[in-house]
C-alpha cells in the first residue's frame, strides 16, 4: 500500500466504523425486557441414571446430604433463582412415599430407604428456601421404568405391580401407566396430591414424557373408554389433557399457591400438518406424544408453560428465534407465564466452530428471551453441564446476574465471549456504545434496513425524495429515502432485485458487502482481490458469487484473519464489533 491510499482507507474506514454508533440509538433497548427481578432463572437437576443428584446411587446419607447441599450451592453461586428437581424418575421416589417406593437411582435398589430416615426432597426444599431458592417437584407422570432391564427390579410395593391392570408393556420394551386408564391418572394425581401435603415445594412440573409413541398399545382401553370419540389420537390427547385438569383441580385444592407448569418438547406440530404450527420441520408432541400442550395454555389449565427449545438460532429444522416466537404467540391474551427450556447440554465439549461452543448460543438465546415481553424466565438443563465445562459456569454466573459490574470490562455481559477485546477496544474509542441499561447486548441482530439507514447517514449521503424503490419497502416508512437512495447509489441491490426485505436480520456477508461497496464508492477500493484466497477459508463454498470479491477484498487486506468466515450466519453486534476492529486496526497501520 502507498502513503496517500493508506491515509484514504484509514479515514474511509473510520467513517465506515462510525455508522455502527448509532446502534444504541437506532436499536435501542425497548420496555419489552422482562424484568429480571422477576425472571425466573432455574435449572434442572435430574435423578434419572446420576445424571445430575446423586451422582452415584448409595444409602449413605451423609454423602447424599452433602452432595444436596454442594449442588445448591454451586446453584446459588450461578444466580439462579429455582431449582427442578426430578423427584419421580420413574414410578419411584426420592422423598418418603405411601405410595411410591424408594427410588433406585437414589439408593441403588428400588424400595430401599437412606440410612438415618434421610429425605432429599425434605432435605432440598429446606435448604434451597434457605438460600432464596424456588424448589420444585419435577414428576415423570407416566413412564414406569426408563429401560427394560429394570423390569424385573421392581419393587414389590411398586404401584405398576399392585395394580399391573393400568399398566402397559410398549414396544420399546420398557414399562407405562395406562393414560387411557382413570385409575392411572388418578394414581398419578394422589402421588402429587402426598407430595402437596408432605412437602412446601414451590410447584410441581412436569416434563415433556407422555404417551412415547403412536404404537401404544391401548386399544382395548379405547374400546372399553372412548365414549364419544371415534378418533384413538383424539381420546389420547384427551386423557393427557383429563390428567392435566386433574393435577390443576387438585393442586388448587391442597395448595393453591404452588405453581403447575409443563415442559414440553418444544414443536407442538409443524405447519405441514397443522396450519396453528410452528414453521419446523421436527417431531410433533401433539401426534407424538398426544399433549396437546397449545390447548392447556389456550384453556388456563396450567400456570406456567417451559418449552423445550433445544435447538440453535438458525438451525433449519427448527429455529430457536422461530420456536419463541411461535411459543410467544400461544401465550398471548392467556394467563400463562412462558418459560424457555434451553439446551445447556449441548455446550459441553462443543467443538470449535460449533454455535454451541463457549456457550455463546447460550448467550444469544437469553438475550433473545428478554427481549421479549411475554417471556418470563428460562431454565438449563442440565445442573452437570455447567460442573462439566467451567466456562458455561462462569457465563451463567453473568448471565444471571445481568445488572452486576464486571471487574475490568466495559460491560457486564461480554466478560466470557471471545470478541470481547474487540468490543471493549471499539468501545474505547467512542465508536460503539451500549444500551440503557449499561449492556453490550452482543448477540443482538441487524436489521438490513436499520443498517441501510445507518450507512447513508454516517456517510453523510445526500437523500433524494420520490425515488423508485423496492418494492417490498413501503411509502412512508422511516427508512424509504434512504433505501431508496442506497439502491439508486447500488450501494444495495436487494435480494432479488425486486425486494429488499428490510426487516429481515442480515448476514454476515451481506453487511461486508455493503461496507465494501460503501468504501468502493468513495474510491477507497484501490484494486480487485484475488478471489482464489477464498479457497483458505473451511466453509468458503459457502460464500455467495456476490459476495466473492468482497470478502476477498477484506481477507487481502487482512480484516479476516480466522479460517472459516460464517457468510450466511446472521449478523449480529460481536461480530460486527470484530469487523470494525479489524477494519480499523488495518487502516491504522
Amino acid at each position: 500500500m502507498n502513503n496517500s491510499w493508506k491515509k484514504t482507507f484509514a479515514i474511509s474506514l473510520l467513517c465506515l466504523t462510525l455508522l455502527f454508533a448509532g446502534f444504541s440509538s437506532i436499536l435501542a433497548v425497548s420496555d419489552a425486557y422482562a424484568d429480571e427481578r422477576d425472571e425466573l432463572r432455574g435449572v434442572w437437576v435430574a435423578s434419572v441414571f446420576g445424571i445430575d443428584y446423586p451422582s452415584k446411587a448409595t444409602t449413605d446419607d451423609l454423602a447424599l446430604r452433602n452432595e444436596a447441599t454442594k449442588v445448591l450451592d454451586n446453584i446459588k453461586e450461578m444466580g439462579f433463582n429455582a431449582v427442578f428437581l426430578q423427584v419421580r424418575p420413574c414410578s419411584d421416589a426420592l422423598y418418603k412415599s405411601n405410595i411410591f417406593p424408594w427410588s433406585q437411582y437414589l439408593t441403588g435398589t428400588q424400595g430401599t430407604a437412606p440410612a438415618s430416615g434421610f429425605d432429599p426432597l425434605a432435605y432440598f426444599t429446606s435448604e434451597a428456601h434457605k438460600r432464596g431458592l424456588q424448589l420444585h417437584a419435577w414428576v415423570n407422570p407416566y413412564r414406569v421404568t426408563a429401560v427394560s432391564e429394570d423390569n424385573a427390579k421392581l419393587s414389590p410395593n411398586n404401584p405398576a405391580l399392585k395394580y399391573p391392570e393400568l399398566t402397559v408393556l410398549h414396544t420399546d420394551g420398557k414399562i407405562y401407566f395406562n393414560p387411557g386408564e382413570p385409575a392411572a391418572r388418578q394414581l398419578i394425581i394422589d402421588g402429587i396430591e402426598e407430595i402437596l401435603r408432605n412437602y412446601d415445594v414451590d410447584g410441581i412440573h412436569l416434563d415433556d414424557y407422555f404417551y412415547p409413541s403412536g404404537d401404544f398399545a391401548d386399544q382395548e382401553t379405547f374400546h372399553k373408554y372412548c365414549g364419544s370419540f371415534n378418533n384413538i389420537a383424539d381420546w389420547r390427547r384427551n386423557n393427557n389433557t383429563e390428567l392435566i385438569k386433574g393435577i390443576q383441580a387438585k393442586m388448587k385444592e391442597v395448595k393453591p399457591s404452588a405453581a403447575f407448569g409443563v415442559s414440553p418438547f418444544g414443536i407442538w406440530a409443524n405447519r405441514a400438518s397443522t396450519p396453528l404450527g410452528s414453521d419446523t420441520s421436527g417431531n410433533e408432541s401433539y401426534f407424538r406424544m398426544f399433549a396437546d400442550t397449545r390447548l392447556w395454555v389456550k384453556e388456563g389449565y396450567l400456570d406456567y408453560i417451559m418449552p423445550q427449545i433445544y435447538w440453535n438460532i438458525g438451525f433449519q429444522a427448527a429455529d430457536y428465534q422461530k420456536l419463541l416466537t411461535w411459543w410467544t404467540d400461544v401465550v398471548s391474551g392467556a394467563n400463562v407465564k412462558l418459560y424457555i427450556g434451553q439446551a445447556a447440554y449441548r455446550a459441553v465439549d462443543a467443538k470449535a466452530g460449533s454455535e454451541w461452543h463457549g456457550g455463546t448460543e447460550i448467550r444469544r438465546q437469553v438475550d433473545m428471551n428478554r427481549k421479549e415481553s411475554s417471556v418470563s424466565g428460562y431454565c438449563m438443563f442440565t445442573y452437570n453441564s455447567f460442573i462439566k465445562e467451567p466456562v458455561l459456569k462462569n457465563l451463567l454466573k453473568e448471565i444471571n446476574t445481568p445488572n452486576s459490574s464486571a471487574p475490568g470490562s466495559v460491560f457486564p455481559d461480554i466478560t466470557v465471549i471471545p470478541q470481547k477485546e474487540s468490543i471493549e477496544y471499539v468501545a474505547s474509542l467512542g465508536i460503539i456504545k451500549g444500551f440503557d441499561d449499561g449492556r453490550f447486548y452482543p448477540f443482538e441482530n441487524i436489521r438490513r434496513g436499520d443498517f441501510v439507514l445507518m450507512l447513508t447517514r454516517m456517510f453523510d449521503l445526500p437523500i433524494k425524495q420520490g425515488l423508485p424503490n423496492f418494492a417490498d419497502v413501503g411509502l412512508g416508512v422511516y427508512y424509504y429515502n434512504e433505501i431508496a437512495t442506497a439502491k439508486e447509489r447500488a450501494l444495495v441491490n436487494g435480494i432479488d432485485g425486486v425486494n429488499f426485505a428490510p426487516i429481515a436480520n442480515i448476514t454476515n456477508q451481506d453487511l461486508y458487502v455493503m461496507a465494501y461497496r460503501a468504501l468502493n464508492q468513495m474510491g477507497s477500493v484501490y484494486k480487485e482481490a484475488d478471489e482464489s484466497i477464498l479457497e483458505t477459508y473451511t466453509d468458503g463454498n459457502q460464500i455467495a458469487d456476490y459476495a466473492r470479491q468482497a470478502i476477498a477484498y477484506f481477507t487481502e487486506t487482512g480484516v479476516f484473519t480466522k479460517n472459516a468466515i460464517n457468510p450466511t450466519a446472521i449478523a449480529d453486534r460481536a461480530n460486527a464489533a470484530e469487523f470494525i476492529a479489524n477494519v480499523v486496526r488495518i487502516g491504522e497501520k
